[in-house]
């Protein structure tokens, strides 16, 4: 057996007081925020090797340029321009042994980390392949092929498909919301192993994954604070 802990979490730079109501509680917290935002930015940012501040204005940042930014966007414009495109049927591909070959390698990585307690190296892994999802859909640039060269759209339609639903797979333990909500959109169960989506499945209506938080919220939630104290 092994019990997982952590090092201290302080609140805006002080330390977290029940007594003196200088705290954040937790059903709060979920009921104005999406859990899986929340889940991601302790994960990520959480003190799981060395003490660690939770910061308003660093949650809102984490939230919009990561898990919105990086994720959420490669999920919905992979779709949505299959939605919109190809009428929401996922184009015939070939598989790329070298994208294969990386969720196969993440897979093991992920789930050996987990195994150790290592969440936010597992996290981080994950993430470093989604920014490295987007430079392949930037790369291969589907807004141009789709008329010029529309076998090679669809086959970067088709990959970037394939990369979703392994990465919902792979999200799970971390962000169980968002993944059951990909997984439905492509038909996956929550199985821990490589997934494939077939050509010419028929995608449902997609939505947008993550909102947008505004930079205002940082302000408003930090003074909150202040004025209890």
């Amino acid at each position: 057996d092994q019990i997982v802990s952590s090092e201290y979490l302080t609140l805006e730079g002080r330390k977290i007081s029940t007594s003196q109501d200088y705290a954040i509680w937790v059903k709060d917290i979920v009921d104005r925020y999406d859990p899986d935002s929340i889940r991601y930015y302790f994960l990520a940012n959480g003190p799981e090797k060395k003490d660690a501040d939770f910061s308003w204005r660093e949650y809102v940042n984490s939230h919009n340029g990561e898990l919105l930014g990086a994720y959420g966007n490669f999920v919905n414009r992979s779709l949505s321009f299959i939605s919109k495109y190809w009428n929401g049927v996922v184009p015939e591909g070939r598989t790329d042994t070298g994208i294969a070959s990386a969720i196969e390698n993440l897979f093991g990585t992920t789930g050996s980390l987990i195994e150790k307690g290592a969440f936010k190296d597992a996290v981080n892994g994950i993430f470093e392949f989604v920014r490295r999802a987007n430079k392949y859909f930037d790369t291969e640039t589907p807004w141009i092929t789709r008329t010029a060269d529309q076998a090679a759209c669809q086959n970067t339609l088709y990959q970037c498909v394939q990369i979703i639903a392994n990465l919902a797979v792979l999200l799970y333990p971390f962000l169980p919301f968002s993944s059951k909500k990909v997984s439905a959109w492509l038909g996956l169960d929550s199985s821990w192993q490589i997934h494939e989506v077939p050509g010419g499945y028929i995608l449902p209506e997609i939505q947008i994954l993550f909102e947008r938080i505004d930079k205002s919220v940082a302000g408003q939630e930090a003074e909150k604070l202040r004025i209890k104290n």
